[in-house]
Order: structure tokens, then sequence, then C-alpha cells
């Protein structure tokens, strides 16, 4: 943009613990926001801005090229690869990705190897020199943890994921490249052993299988899977807990050590690829734990704290391998827990040799190019520089602190930059580089920021709702100056006005306070007023002396939405000279008129506000997220009913891409900055709003940016953003902007002088304020404390209650974290207290009056009678707590009725359900018959009705198989009607229930053995489920016909249910009839019992809840234990009920005529009954009573007699019908016992049928799975045919593809070879045209010219970085340097040789110059063929190489589908034997099961099924045969007698010949020493000997003298050297002394001779030390030889000595 200009980054500064590289020896790199920050050793730092591809993706550094690479993150992005420190662009390379990059890795030679991300996940092999793309490969979408190249082979690659670990190799043939993958079993998490192999699913199965054959298959084919799924069917079955792979690092040998999550330490052999764990922690209650993760824990005694630090640095923790580099003193291992481990690799065990603990986590860990420093990042913000093996080394390198920018300002006075983070970090950064300059933290979570632009204060909010105010003048010594509490919650907005006067604060509650932001003030409030709505935004505008104040607020509870109402009011000074004035109480809430406030709704939401001249507000609208432009009205212009007045945008100005944002003006109020989450800054003037100036300092995918800010001049513009990155930007002015920029100098200039009087002073009162202290602990009462306050205020005033007396309230006192507000509200309080204390006074003795009167109404009540007497709750005289209490209890009530009657609800569905499942489906129910007289019960069958569709399938299967069986019937009358039947045993061709017709019952309960079933056996037709349908069980062989089968079975099965079921029916109505007769008895027999009047026990049978299952489903009033609650109208319908009852049984009751009409005539009976006759008693006549018996006449005597007889009479027939009674009495019990008895033996028959009708139930069960499971195996074949044809498939693609492969390589080794040949060919021409190129000088000077012709540079030994960068101590790579740079290296070596050998100087005598250099350039012309010949080779070994792996996988394609194959076949096999191989089913007898039992299921697979015949006359032929064998038992048995003697005897004649050969074999081989020939040959052998002993006696005391001499000797002579080697030394050191003098002087020759030896001929010196050196050669070639020679000779004289010995030749036999 012209009229201004451009923006550049001038700094950034923000670490979160991103992975930080050496770029250089001593320069740490790491990305920082869109940009790239270099740091060296010594602090100083460089940044790159990465413009454009919408920022960094992914960073990645070569070390010894120097040069690092960025992904962006844009469409399509590319890879940019920059040289250091010139940050020249060395290629882009392109196509790697579609939309992000996840890793980027170099290897230490001239690759790069990228992983995309979604939606490809690629690994991309790239020759970044050449810029060219090597090979593809695609990977797993799992997160990539790890992944690196071998640093001594860039051919390998290790990826990791939390799930797998994958080696890649790449082969190359020319310019074709390959990766080829290879994973490696992750193993267990856990220390386990080694688990037993598991038993396959097949073998469980054949346990009950009654054949020979099984036919396994795998899991997947059981599962009915194909494809990919079948082949993870291993791995997602597999439950085992793996370790998580999280970093790695590679060895000198190709070994990779691999970190894990978990704590644990790998080692991967890099040549079989397999996984052993190094290392185990300990469980997590044993492990001690570290101080990050410990220090929110209880206090451990200072025991546990030394054993903690003793042991901690001793073992790994889960997160102490999250980075680990190799290094060649071992293995360096970091993480989580802050401690730095040296790991020592030599050894098995893991032990910690060296450890550095840093105090904070660490994420990433880099070597410098020597390895001799590391360089360790921390996610807090930290970078830390180490020194190998120096623990007390550890360096901060830059301490960025963690967390997010919350907000950002300029420090007045000193124009530096302020920052405040989240946790409440306050931090000073210089504007000129960005060095830290100083840090405070206010104790609390920060939430806003706001700098004085007069004097360096600074207002920090918190969570906490307090105001700091930092006084920033001495940076050293920061202090906190003043510290208020104004909201309850997070103070989310602070903003100074433009002269410093006021401090505007914002929170989420609307309330909006005005502070006096003057140090001589003390920065106290002044006022506030509300707002509607949550607070957004606040921005102020100074104008002719008043501060206008505009607010963004939110009414819709959702901050996202933007803010949809704008407050606007003016502060002026008025206010603050008489704030009484202006407030409308002592809360100091300020008039509306007196701060001309003004709200409006907002027509289109926005986000910030930019007030400036002219009533003109700048938002950014949230919809359309274009600039607005608003216009104020003036007050004077509104209507009274303000309320409804909405502003309308006056005009729109493109914006930014994303929702959401701030706006901010330049000091001076001519440009305009808006910027939000998309992580651009689009600046524009505020004339010219459609030119903008853009930069981009944050990427969107963080969050964009958080805040921004013009420094006081305009010229610097600082941002934050959600990355925690703080970046700055200067302005590169253009020619026709640099006025305006004046204007922005001239601006600051002309405030600065007009706040310079007001400077000084509040400078000198912010001097003189005291650092702050709290007056109170702010510490929130602990409840113990509210309590016991409570408890004692109430105890006053009950203890003023009883006394009679009034009580006072205390006067409220403000609490230590009270706000201002409520401080206010407490004063305002206090105030009204003193202003109406009479009254409260006068109230509250009318209120004691009153609860006196209520007193004594209360002890009346209670001698009231109780009609009379009120309740309680009647004295309440607060009505409406009365009313609240009852709703609540009403309201709790209800609830709980709901959550009954919500889980009736469910149990009565519940109910239903099963209801409906279990009874109302049933055709027939379920129920069961008891015994009378014991506890036997059966039950029947339940069955529920038959759907349609398999009643139509039954159908259908019948009508099928009677066809067949006409039409079988038919052919073989057709072919069978010339010759009979061939005559055959029934025993043989019947099968197990099967007839001679072929038809077959269900059940398989007949004998093989008999020929024509008796129906007693055919028990599947005795019990109703017999069928002429049936298959045989040995023609079942297709999957058809073993349906067909299962249905037929399950038909048989039903219908013997339903005969069952019949018979059931019969016993349970039988059992009904019993027991009404049995209450007809009953009856009779309590009539007798009455009549007899006696009392026995009674038999009363009934039903019980087996026998009548649906009395389960109705509840009866009797079991219900607690009393039904009725609703009112269920009480008034009862009631009503049970009134129309009463008056209906009282009509009853009422004139009866029947009753009483039978009761006049016949006594109230319809019929006489003897028993009631025989209860009538003879009545006396009336004389008996009245006279004595002497007074009676003979009538009356006749009349005694009479009565006499009849009473006697009376009494027998009395006596007899007692009889008749008691027999009848005995007989109805008998018969009610033998009736019970009966029924029970039916019960019982029909039991035995029950059991009989499960046999066979369940034998055509077993029947119908064993069906069911051949057609269960048929699916799994079927399955498994597919994968394997899959497969087969599969590898014919792969094996065409790698046929392909194989021409296309054989094809471009045979083009390439010819190439070779052809320059092999070249080169021997070259060599053999030498004399033709030189016909044209002597045969001597050619022979001579030839030799140099034939001269070549001697070959340089390979240069490791040891002797480049001296770290051959630490390097572990030292020794296998890259192959690019050994052959720059070669080449630069060889260039360097032949120019020093291309010398006029090297030139023979007599040999023309011009000659020389046609020689040298021949030479050149050579050796470069040479050199070209020598790569040619290499890459045709590579080019074979590549072939003969690409034949090698396409010949194990080929024996992977020859396997197929046999599989395939075999599979085939497999299934026509399953189909053949059928099993039967049989039902043997007791006794014909020749096996021993097993523990629970016979397993059959190797019996055989034979007929009794064949088992009998076995038996007899084994008699037989026994006989005979006892027989000739007993005749060898004598016979044995006499060979074992002789055997006996020969063994010993044996052994005794053995003896003997031994001996002889001793005495032969012994061997005759000379001293056995000299007591063979002496005669006095003892005598000699004496003599020799006494000789060596006399020499071993002449040996002793002797050494006793030499040892004085040696004495003496050892002091004589001791003195000689003092003086040695003198003479030494003189010597030294000397030497460094002879140094200086021969390196000042030295270099004087190297000046001097162009000048000079070298030749003499030069031949003639070579003629020494042939000289020296030769005469030791001579030495070897003769010593080889003397050994020789040597050899022959022991040979010859030896031959002296005799020794005696052994005798052969």
């Amino acid at each position: 943009m012209d009229p201004i200009g451009t923006l550049e980054l001038s700094w950034a500064q923000g670490y979160k613990g991103e992975p930080a590289y050496y770029v250089d020896k001593d320069v740490i790199c790491f990305s920082c926001g869109t940009c790239v920050k270099f740091i060296a050793e010594d602090g100083a730092e460089t940044i790159f801005n990465f413009e454009g591809q919408g920022g960094i993706g992914t960073l990645a550094v070569h070390t010894s090229e120097k040069c690092f690479a960025l992904a962006g993150q844009n469409l399509n992005p590319s890879i940019y690869v920059y040289m250091y420190p010139t940050f020249r662009e060395l290629q882009i390379l392109s196509g790697g990705a579609k939309l992000e990059y996840q890793r980027l890795v170099f290897s230490t030679s001239n690759y790069l190897a990228s992983v995309s991300g979604v939606p490809d996940f690629e690994l991309t092999l790239w020759d970044f020199t050449q810029g060219t793309k090597l090979a593809t490969l695609p990977l797993t979408s799992e997160k990539i943890t790890s992944f690196s190249f071998n640093p001594a082979n860039w051919r390998q690659m290790c990826v990791t994921t939390e799930k797998q670990i994958t080696f890649l190799h790449t082969e190359q043939s020319d310019i074709h490249y390959i990766i080829q993958t290879e994973r490696v079993k992750l193993p267990s998490a856990y220390p386990i052993q080694e688990e037993e192999e598991k038993e396959q699913d097949q073998s469980t199965r054949t346990l009950t299988r009654m054949s020979r054959y099984t036919i396994v298959v795998p899991k997947a084919a059981i599962a009915g899977l194909v494809g990919d799924m079948a082949e993870q069917l291993e791995e997602i079955q597999d439950q085992t807990v793996n370790v998580v792979p999280v970093s790695q690092a590679w060895t000198p040998g190709g070994d990779i050590y691999i970190g894990c999550k978990g704590g644990q330490l790998l080692k991967i052999d890099g040549e079989v690829l397999k996984a052993k764990v190094l290392y185990y922690p300990p469980p997590p209650a044993q492990a001690p734990r570290s101080r990050l993760t410990s220090a929110g824990s209880k206090r451990a005694s200072a025991v546990d704290i030394q054993s903690v630090a003793d042991d901690f640095g001793n073992i790994l923790v889960e997160g102490s391998l999250e980075c680990i580099k190799f290094h060649k003193r071992g293995l360096y291992a970091a993480g989580s827990d802050g401690v730095l481990r040296l790991i020592d690799t030599r050894s098995d065990e893991c032990k910690v040799i060296e450890q550095c603990n840093t105090g904070t986590c660490i994420s990433s860990m880099a070597f410098s190019a020597n390895y001799r420093h590391i360089a360790i990042g921390s996610p807090l913000g930290s970078i830390f520089l180490y020194e190998v093996g120096t623990p007390e080394s550890l360096k901060l390198l830059k301490d960025y602190h963690h967390g997010q920018f919350i907000s950002i300002g300029e420090l007045a006075v000193i124009n530096n930059c302020v920052t405040v983070r989240e946790d409440g970090m306050t931090q000073v950064w210089t504007a000129d580089g960005g060095q830290l300059l100083c840090s405070y933290s206010v104790g609390a979570q920060a939430t806003s920021l706001a700098c004085s632009p007069y004097i360096p204060v600074v207002a920090v909010g918190d969570v906490t709702g307090h105001i700091c105010f930092i006084d920033f003048t001495n940076l050293e010594q920061p202090r906190t100056i003043q510290k208020l509490r104004i909201y309850q919650g997070p103070v989310k907005h602070l903003v100074f006005d433009d002269d410093g006067k006021y401090l505007i604060s914002g929170s989420d509650d609307g309330h909006v306070f005005v502070l006096d932001g003057r140090p001589s003030k003390t920065f106290l409030p002044i006022g506030h007023t509300e707002v509607k709505g949550e607070v957004q935004a606040i921005s102020t505008f100074l104008h002719d002396g008043k501060v206008r104040v505009v607010v963004m607020a939110n009414t819709t509870g959702n901050k996202r939405n933007g803010a949809d109402r704008l407050t606007s009011f003016e502060l002026s000074d008025d206010i603050v000279r008489d704030r009484k004035k202006h407030v409308k109480s002592l809360r100091y809430e300020f008039r509306n008129e007196s701060i001309s406030k003004m709200s409006f709704k907002l027509g289109t939401a926005c986000y910030g506000c930019a007030p400036t001249k002219g009533q003109i507000i700048y938002t950014i609208a949230q919809k359309s997220k274009k600039v607005n432009q608003l216009t104020l009205p003036h007050i004077e212009d509104l209507p009274k009913k303000r309320d409804d007045i909405t502003l309308e945008p006056a005009a729109e100005y493109p914006g930014h891409q994303l929702p959401g944002g701030r706006v901010r003006l330049s000091p001076h109020h001519k440009w305009l900055a808006t910027y939000g989450t998309d992580g651009s800054v689009l600046i524009r003037t505020v004339g010219n709003m459609d030119q903008i100036v853009s930069a981009t300092p944050h990427d969107f995918r963080t969050g964009g940016i958080r805040s921004l800010i013009f420094s006081e001049d305009s010229h610097i513009i600082y941002t934050t953003g959600f990355d925690g990155v703080l970046t700055c930007f200067t302005w590169n002015y253009t020619l026709p902007s640099i006025g305006k920029s004046k204007s922005a100098v001239d601006h600051a200039r002309a405030k600065k002088t007009r706040l310079m009087s007001v400077q000084k002073e509040e400078q000198e009162y912010l001097q003189k304020m005291e650092d702050w202290s709290p007056t109170h602990i702010s510490r929130p009462t602990s409840g113990t404390a509210i309590i016991s306050q409570e408890e004692k205020e109430r105890q006053r005033r009950m203890e003023a209650v009883e006394k009679d007396e009034i009580y006072t309230t205390p006067t409220p006192t403000p609490s230590p974290d009270a706000t201002w507000l409520q401080t206010q509200e407490l004063e305002s309080f206090k105030e009204e207290d003193k202003q109406y204390s009479e009254k409260k006074k006068k109230l509250r003795e009318e209120i004691r009056d009153m609860r006196k009167t209520l007193q004594e109404r209360l002890k009346i009540n209670e001698t009231l009678p109780e009609i009379e007497r009120l309740n309680r709750h009647e004295f309440d005289l607060d009505i409406e707590e009365q009313n609240r209490l009852q709703a609540e209890n009403d309201a709790e009530v209800q609830r709980i009725r709901e959550e009954i009657e919500f889980d009736n609800l469910a149990k009565m569905y519940l109910r239903d359900m099963i209801k409906r499942e279990c009874w109302d489906n049933m055709v027939v129910k379920g129920k069961a018959i008891q015994a009378f007289n014991s506890s036997l019960e059966v039950s029947n069958f339940p069955l529920r009705e038959r759907s349609k569709e398999s009643l139509k399938f039954l159908d259908t299967i019948q009508k099928r198989r009677r066809i067949e069986i006409q039409e079988r019937a038919a052919r073989k009358e057709t072919i069978d009607h010339v010759q009979k039947e061939a005559p055959t045993t029934a025993d043989d061709d019947l099968g197990e229930n099967e007839e001679e017709n072929g038809k077959e019952q269900p059940s398989t309960t007949g004998s093989l053995g008999k020929k024509n079933l008796t129906r007693l056996e055919m028990l599947g037709v005795q019990f109703g489920g017999g069928s002429d349908l049936f298959y045989s069980q040995f023609e079942l062989h297709t999957r058809e016909q073993k349906r067909a089968q299962v249905v037929l079975l399950e038909d048989a099965i039903h219908r013997i249910k339903i005969a069952f079921n019949k018979e059931f029916d019969e016993v349970y109505v039988r059992k009904e009839q019993e027991i009404v007769k049995i209450k007809e008895k009953n009856k009779r027999i309590r009539k007798i019992m009455d009549d007899l009047e006696v009392v026995e026990e009674m038999i009363e049978p009934s039903l019980g809840d087996a026998e009548r299952p649906e009395n389960l489903l109705e509840v009866q009033d009797d079991e219900v234990k607690v009393e039904k609650y009725l609703t009112p109208e269920q009480r008034k319908q009862k009631e009503e009920q049970d009134r129309i009852e009463a008056e209906r049984r009282a009509k009853e009751r009422g004139d009866n005529a029947r009753d009483r009409a039978l009761q006049d005539m016949m006594g109230g009976v319809l019929e006489i009954k003897k028993e009631d006759e025989l209860k009538k008693d003879i009545s006396k006549p009336s004389f008996m009573l009245s006279k004595p018996e002497n007074e009676w006449t003979e009538d009356e005597q006749k009349i005694v007699k009479e009565y006499e007889k009849k009473v006697k009479e009376l009494q027998e027939e009395r006596e007899k019908y007692k009889k008749q009674l008691e027999t009848e009495l005995r007989k109805n019990q008998s018969l009610i016992v033998e009736s019970m008895a009966a029924f029970d033996d039916a019960l019982n028959q029909i039991f035995m049928k029950k059991i009989k009708c499960k046999m066979v139930i369940y034998q055509e069960e077993l029947k119908m799975l064993r069906l069911r499971y051949s057609m269960l195996v048929e699916e799994e074949l079927v399955t498994r045919e597919k994968e394997l044809n899959r497969l087969l498939e599969h590898k014919k693609y792969l094996k065409q593809l790698v046929t392909q492969a194989v021409t296309e390589s054989r094809k471009n080794v045979d083009a390439f070879r010819e190439q070779y040949d052809i320059l092999t060919a070249e080169d021997k021409v070259m060599d053999k045209a030498f004399k033709r190129e030189f016909a044209d000088v002597s045969a001597v000077q050619q022979d001579q010219l030839y030799r140099l012709f034939r001269r070549r540079p001697r070959a340089r030994a390979v240069k490791t970085e040891t002797s480049v960068t001296d770290s051959s101590v630490f390097n572990p790579f030292a020794d296998r340097p890259p192959t690019a740079r050994q052959n720059s290296q070669a080449k630069s070596y060889m260039e360097s040789a032949m120019e020093e050998l291309d010398k006029p100087s090297n030139c023979p005598e007599g040999i023309e110059l011009h000659i020389w250099e046609r020689l040298c350039a021949y030479r050149k012309a050579k050796i470069d063929n040479e050199q070209l010949l020598k790569t040619k080779a290499l890459v045709l070994a590579e080019m074979n190489a590549f072939l003969q792996a690409r034949q090698e996988e396409d010949e194990k394609l080929r024996t992977d589908i020859d396997e197929i194959l046999d599989t395939l076949n075999k599979l085939q096999e497999d299934k026509q034997r399953f189909g053949l191989n059928l099993e039967v089913q049989l039902l043997l007898k007791q006794g014909q099961v020749e096996m021993d039992a097993g523990s629970f299921i016979d397993d059959h697979r190797d019996s055989v099924l034979i007929h009794r015949s064949v088992v009998e006359d076995l038996n007899g032929t084994i008699k037989q045969l026994g006989e005979s064998k006892i027989a000739s038992m007993v005749e060898s048995k004598d016979f044995r007698k006499g060979i074992i003697q002789l055997e006996w005897e020969h063994k010993k004649m044996l052994m005794q010949m053995e003896d003997f050969q031994n001996k002889m074999k001793d005495i032969q081989f012994m061997k005759v020493t000379r001293e056995i020939q000299l007591f063979l040959n002496e005669g006095d052998y003892d005598g000699k000997k004496s003599e020799e002993i006494g000789k060596l006696e006399q020499t071993v005391l002449t040996l002793k003298q002797h050494h006793e001499k030499a040892v004085e000797e040696k004495t003496k002579t050892l002091k004589e050297l001791g003195k000689t080697i003092k003086q040695k030394e003198a003479e030494n050191e003189q010597l030294l002394k000397e030497l460094e003098e002879l140094n200086v002087s021969v390196y000042e020759r030295y270099h004087v001779d190297a000046v001097n030896a162009d000048k000079r001929d070298t030749s003499t010196g030069t031949e003639k030390r070579y003629k020494d050196i042939v000289q020296r050669r030769k005469l030791v070639d001579l030495a070897k030889a003769q010593a080889q020679e003397v050994a020789v000779l040597r050899a022959e004289v022991e040979r010859l000595r030896m031959r002296t010995f005799p020794a005696l030749v052994q005798v052969e036999h």
C-alpha cells in the first residue's frame, strides 16, 4: 500500500516446547509462530519470517549441511529448503501432500523424508539437493510418534506409532527407488512369562467327533471374515497390553533403541528385526515420584525424601523416555519427569551412569554437530544447554515462561512492551530486540492488562476480581503499589483513556467501573454504571476535554454471536470534583444524565469497537466479517424513549476471512488496525479505507491474534496470538508516506509535551507511594468459623428473648475479600442505621409486645380441650412463609409420586413384556402336576405357535421329500424289474433304526443286531414322532438334505411334545376330578364328624401355583399387606359404593314372606332327616317331674315303662347309627387315600414316559446339532476357500507387478552393462594408444612418460569426522561418514593431488613443456575415465543387487502361490471327504461298548463299530491260541534254561579275553624312557641315584652363593643407575629448554623453506631418500627369509632328536 508502506517482522518471542535443533555448531533453531528463530549459545537471536504458504507446518534441520526445511500449511503444500545463515532458497519440493505434512526428517546425506497427513498419509523420499521425488509409500493413518533415518545408512528408516513399529529399507537401481517395509511385533507392556501355545478352536470341536478325520480352519474362516478383516482378526483378538513407542535412537551397528510411554526401553536387532525389552519400570506404587508429579501430594518424612532422592536417578519411570538420543558414552534419555539420564548400553542392565535434573518437563533434545552439547527444550518455555559428561554444566539459555499471552501494552516513559500471561506473569520486553528485561507475578490468574500513557504503571486484572497496579519505574525491582477488588468475577477489560486520567474496567456482570488513573488519587474508584448483557469490548476517545467511553455488550448469553448492544457515556472533570452530585447513592452509581449515557441496539452483531472523531465508531460485523462504520447520534437529537433505537452501519469495508476479531486505532487516530481469528492484521488509513496493508503474524489454526497495540509514535506494532507468540512489526515507509509517519511522531511529541507537567507531578507521587501489603489475610473464612459466629449471634438473640430485651443486630463489617461495591453498600447501611435508628427502635418494641401476646395465647391454647385446641402452625403469623413451606412439601410429594409412577410404569411394561413373551404367545402354556403323597412333579412341554413361514417351509420340505421317495421307488422298479434283489444280511446293511425298506425312524433307539425292530424299540413312533419322510443318516451328503432333515426332526419333536401334552392334559383333568370327588367326600366326612362330635385331621388337596400358573398373574387382596392409597376422588367413589351395598343388604334383611312361611309350616326345613330325629330326646311325662315315685299310679307306672322302653330303643338306634357313621367315615377316608395313591401311580407312569420323551427329544436334538454343526463347517470351508481365492488373486497381481519389475530391471541392467563395457573398452584403448599418442618422442622418453602416465596419487585414508571436528570421543557415527561426503572429499583430494602431479617441477629432464602438458591432459582424461568406471561399477553392483532382490521376491511370490494352490487343493479334498465321511448317531445297549469310559464325554474317534458275532468268533479263536501258547511256553521254558547257562559261560570268556587284550595293549604302548633304560641296564640303580642326588645338592649350594653375590652386585649397580637417572633428568630439563628454542628456529626455517620451495630443486634429496628406503626394504625381506630358514632348521633338529626315542609297534589281530 503506497500511502503508508509495508510491515516487516522485527522480532518474535515465544516457545512452547517445539523440537529445537542445532543448525550450526553453536546455533539452535525452532519454529516460533510463523517464523523460525535462531539462537546462538551466547544468546544472539535471529529470525526468519516464512511468508506465504499458510504458516509453518513442520520443521526439519540438516546440521552437517547447515540447511533447514519448512512445510507449508496451505492446499497442496510444498517443502521449502533454505541454507543457513544466508537464508538462500535451495529447493522447493512439491507434490508430496494434498493438505498437510506430519513430519520432515533429513538423513545425514542428501535425502529428505516427508510424511503427509490427511487424506493420503504417504511417505515420500526426496533428493533435496536436486529437488526430485525418489519414491513414495502409503502409511497407516495412525499418529506418528517418531520417525528417523539411520545416521550410518540413509537407506534405513524407522517409523513408530502408538500401535506398531515399521522398518523401512530403500532399494535403488540407478534412478529407480523402492521402499520396502517390515513390521516389528510389539512386546507386552508388563514383564510376563511366555505363554503356552493356545489350543485351536478345532481341537475342542473334535473332542465329540466320531471319526478319525478332522478339519482345521483358521479363526477368520470360523468368524466368516474375508479380506482385510480376516488379516486383522488376530490383532483385534489380541487383548495384550503392548508398549507404546514414543521415541527412537539408532546405533552405529544398525540396531535401534525404542523409548516407550510407560517407561519401557526396547532394543531392536537391525538384522532379524526382533524387539527385546531391556528395561521394565517398577510398579507405580514402588516407583519414587519426581518433584513435578508429587508436588500436590501429602508431605513425606525426611527419611522418605532422602530415600527417594537416592533411588530416583537410578530407575526409569513412566514418561522418562519420551526423548532419547544415542551417544558414544551411552543412551541419553529425558521426558516429562524432567531428569536427563545417561544409560549405559554396554551391558544388558540399564544402569544410569549420569543424570541431571532440569526441574521442568522435557519435550525435545538435540545434539550439536560435535556431540559435545545437548539442546534441551521444555514445554514450559525453557531452553537449556548441557555439556556432555558434566552434570553441573546445565545452563539456562532462554526462559520465555509458559502460558498464553492474555494482553499486551506499551510501558510509558521507557517505551517498552509489556505482556501478561494467563498465570499472572507480567513481562517487560525491549522494543528494539525483544529482550526480556524483567518479570513480575501478580500471584493470580490474569485476565486483562492496561498501561498508563504517561507513567510506568501497569494495571492487571485477575480472575478474583482484583486490579493490581504495578510500578515498573525500577525494572530491576518492580513493585505492587495498589490492589483493589472491584468484581466478584474476573476483570475482563481494562482501558486507560488517552491522558491517563481514568481507568475503565468491565466484567461479565454488566458493571463498568471508572477508577482514577492517577497515583495521587491512589487509583481509587470514582463510580460505576450498568450495561445490559456481558461486556465484550471497551474503548475510549478524548475530545474537547471529555472522555467518550463506548461499551459493546452481548445480551444473548452466547459470546460467539458478538455484541448486539452499544452503550456510550462521557466522563468529565466535574464528576471527579463533585462525585456525590453525579451519583445516585453511596453505592456511587452514576446518574445517566450526568454522564450523558446512551444505549442502542445494533442492527448487526459486531466484534470490538474503535471510536474516533465525528461520533464515528468502527467495528467488525459478525456475519459478513466486514468492517462497519457506525455513527453515534448526539444526545440532544435522541427521543425520550431511547431503548428502541437501533444503529445500522453507515458504511462497510472489506474485512477478514473468519468471524471474530478486534479493532484498534493508532494513537493519532489516523490508522485503523483490525485483527481476528484468521491470524491477519489489516491496517488502513481512516481517510482511505479501501487500501490495505496486511500481515499474518499468527496462524489461524491456533486461534489467530489475541491482542494488538500501536507504539506511542505508531512506528511499531505488537501482537500476541493464541499460539503463545509475541511479535513485533515495524513500518517500512514508502516515500509518499514519510509525511504521514511524521504526523504520528508529531502527535506523540505533542501529547508528551501536554502531559509533561502532570507526568512529573504524578511521578513524584508514584515514588512516594509505599509497596502495597494486604491489611487482612485474604484467605476465605473457614466454614467452622462462620458457623461459630452464627452460633454466638443466635445465643445472644435467645438470651435477649429470654430476658425480654430488645435485640439489636450488630452492624455488619466487610469481609476480608469484599469488593469495593460491597464495602460501599455496607457504608450506606451504616448511614441508614444512623438516620432511622429511632424508627427501628419503636418497631422492635412493637415486635416484642406482639411476641408476648402470642406466647400468652399459646399457653391458654394448651389448657383448652382437645376439640377446641388449635394446631401449632395456626399461630404462625408469617402466612407467606407457611404457604411457601406447604408449597415446597406439596412439590416434594408430587415429585416422589411422579417417580413412583414412573417406576411402576417401567415395572408394568416389563411385566407386560414378560407376560406376552412367556404366557400370551404360548399355545400350550407351561404348567405342572404335583403328586398327592410325594414331592413328585411333572410338567408339560410349553409350545409356541409356529409361524406361517415355518409351516409353509415344512409343507414344502414334506412335498419335496415325498416326490423324492416316489422318484426313487419308480427308478428302482425301472432298473431292478428284471433281476431280484440279492439276499443280504440285515445286520450288515441296515443302519441304526433303519428298516429293510430304507426308511428310518427319528429316534435312534434300535439295535443293529436285530433284523426287524419291535414297536417297543421304535420309541420315536411310540411317542408320536414317526414319519416316512426322514432321510437315512447315510444319505445326508448335501446341504439341502441336512437342512430338510433338521426341519423334519423339528416337526417330529413338536409332534412328540404334542402327544405327551395330550396325555398330560388327561392326567390333569383326572386330578381335578379327583379333587372334586375328595371335596365331596370331605363334606360327608365333615358332617359325620360333626354328628359324632369328633375332631380329626382331614385331607383337603388343592391345585398349587405350579398347577395353576395363571394365579401368579393375578394379585389377590389377601396378598397385599399394606393399605391401598386412595385419592380423594377414589375415596368418595368407594364410600358411595359401600352405601349402596348397605342399602341392598338392609332390603334383603327386611320382611321375606318365603322364609317366614317355611319357618311356620315346616320348621324351616324342606326334608326330615333321620339324624335330626335321633337327636331329639323323648320328653318325660309331667308327673315324673311333679310327683315322687311312690305316688305314681299304675297307669303312670305303665307310662313310665313305656317311656323307658322308648328311651332304650332310642339309645340303641343312636348307637347303631353311630357305628354306621364311623364305618362310613373310615370308608370315605380309605377311598380318599386309595384314589390319591392311584393318581400318584398314574402320575409316576406319565413321569417315566416324560423321561423317555425327553430322551427321544434330546437324541433328535443331538442329531439336529450335529447336522447344524456340519453345515457350519461347510460354511467355514466356503469362507476359507473365498479367502484363499482372494489371496491367490492378490498374489498373482503382485507377481505380475514383480515380474514386470524384474523384466524392466533386467533390461536396465543389460543396457547399463553395455555402457560399462563400452567405457571399459575405451579405457583399455586409451592405455594401448599411449605410444601412438606420444610417437614424437624417443623410446627412452616414451617409457619414462608411460611410467609417469601410470602414476596415480596415493589413496588417502578415509578421513572421518574425528579429524575434522575432533569428536572421536563423543560422536558414535564419526567412523561412518555419509557416502556423499566421502565422495566429495575424495574428489577434492584427487583434484588437489592431480594439481600437485601436474606441476612443471615434476616434469622429467629432457621433456619439453608442451609434451608434459599434453601428458598431463591425457593422464587427467584417463583418471577421469577410471573414476567414472568405478562409479559405474558401484551403480552396476547396486542394480544387480536390486535385480537379485526382485528375482527373490518373484520366487517368493511363486512359492506363496504354489502353497496357496496346495492349500486350495487340500481344502477341496477336505470338503469332499467331509461330505462323504458322515457322522451316524447310534444308541447301543450296555455291554456293547468295549471302551474305557472317559471323564465326561467318551472319545470314540479311534473306535470301530463291528457285529457281535465277529467278537464272539474272535474270542473263541483267542481261547484256542491261548491254550496252544501255554503249551509251547512250558516247552520253551526248559530249553531256555540251558541256553541261559551257555550264554553266561560265553560272556565270561569274552570278558576274560577283553581283559587280556587290554593288558597286552598297555605293555605295547608303554614308553621306554632313558630312566627306564637306565633301570634295566644298570646293575646298582639305587647307588647311581644316590650319587646323582649328592652332586645336585652341591650344585644347589654353589648356585645360592653365586646368587647372593649377583644380588649384591645388582644392588650396587642399581644405586649407580639411580644417580645416573637424576643426572639425566637434569640434562633432559636443560635439553627441553633448548628444544623449545630449536623448535622456534625450526618453524621459522620451515616457513622460510616453504617460501623458497618452488625456487630450488628437491629431486636430489628425494632420490637419495628413495634409495635408502628401497635398500632398507630389501634388508628387511632378507632378514625375514633367513628367520624362516632358521625356524625350518630348528624343526628338523627337533624331529631328528625325537627319532632317538624307542617305540614298540602294536600287534595287529
